[in-house]
């Protein structure tokens, strides 16, 4: 077990902790059907997700409100790649070593 990621052993030991025990103790064939029943739920967790107007609704007003950062961090970008284009096309690149 010590090569298997920390990162997942933890979430498994918080959210499915009685999981490993059980699955060392399954067949292969046992194992493969787990992996499937596990898809199929992060299929039907996908789409109940997808289907969540209360979580669409947040993610919209997310998006409007943060929309003027956004806007603006692009434009200080697009200022900046100008600024180093104009450098560099001038034949003094930015970076003078």
């Amino acid at each position: 077990m010590n090569d298997f990621p920390s990162k997942f052993l933890k979430i498994l030991e918080k959210f499915a902790s009685e999981f490993v025990e059980s699955a060392n103790g399954k067949t292969d064939e046992e194992i493969r059907k787990a992996i499937l029943s596990s898809e199929a739920s992060i299929y039907d967790i996908e789409q109940a997700k997808d289907e969540d107007a209360k979580l669409n609704g947040c993610k919209d007003l997310l998006k409007e409100l943060s929309a003027p950062y956004r806007e603006s961090k692009s434009a200080e970008t697009a200022k900046i790649k100008y600024c180093v284009y104009l450098l560099e096309s001038r034949g003094s690149p930015i970076n003078k070593r």
